[in-house]
């Protein structure tokens, strides 16, 4: 036999389930929401990749690291003139032409461009290396190329290899470029003195007659 409800009865009712329909409605809202939070860390973390989504992978875990201190600029050492420093410019990533577009730069201000080619190691960031007498001439390069790691090797002479990674994007503005041949270079953070740096061997390269690709590259340029 039903109980008739009273006016007080039926009220109370139907907020109980007012509430409950809203505590199923704010249940799935937060459900929801936690679903979206957890696919979108998943996605920034790389776990997991959305279709057209580019890879963004740093070149510091796909090149080859260089593990030396750089070089310190001795005191009071003078820049350069860029006439003076003979560089050759080789190709350290997989992007063709790379080297003779930027010896074609570096030309433009006043490098002496002695030849270009391929880096065979493949170096993370772009590298400039140099032997114990040719450090004014490396500090000088750097200061068109602040991004790239020094590396002394054990040629001899003051020439210098620039060599380009995939991390390079352009040359220093020349506005940037703080090199006052009256003013004394000044020494990149945390280097070593050279005599307590041990050189690492030449790079091994291939020169740009024995690479058509990157030869062609720089003539069409």
């Amino acid at each position: 036999m039903n109980t008739r409800q009273t006016p007080a009865e039926a009220r109370a009712l139907r907020r109980r389930h007012k509430h409950e329909r809203q505590a199923v409605l704010f249940g799935m809202l937060i459900a929801a929401l936690a679903v979206v939070v957890l696919g979108a860390l998943a996605v920034y973390s790389g776990a997991v990749s959305l279709p057209g989504q580019a890879e963004f992978v740093t070149v510091e875990q796909k090149g080859t690291k260089i593990d030396q201190p750089q070089v310190c600029v001795p005191p009071e050492t003078l820049p350069v003139a860029a006439g003076e420093v003979s560089v050759t410019v080789l190709n350290g990533s997989d992007r063709a032409g790379l080297a003779g577009s930027v010896a074609e730069l570096l030309a433009d201000r006043g490098f002496l461009i002695e030849n270009t080619g391929n880096d065979t190691r493949a170096p993370a960031l772009s590298l400039i290396s140099f032997g114990a007498e040719g450090i004014a001439q490396a500090y000088t390069l750097h200061a068109h190329v602040p991004d790239a790691q020094l590396v002394l090797d054990a040629r001899t002479g003051t020439s210098v290899d620039l060599t380009v990674a995939t991390t390079f994007s352009a040359l220093a503005p020349l506005e940037e470029v703080a090199l006052d041949p009256a003013v004394a270079l000044t020494p990149v953070t945390g280097c070593a003195d050279v005599a307590t740096v041990t050189p690492l061997p030449a790079p091994a390269r291939l020169a740009a007659e024995e690479l058509p690709a990157e030869d062609e590259a720089a003539e069409d340029a």
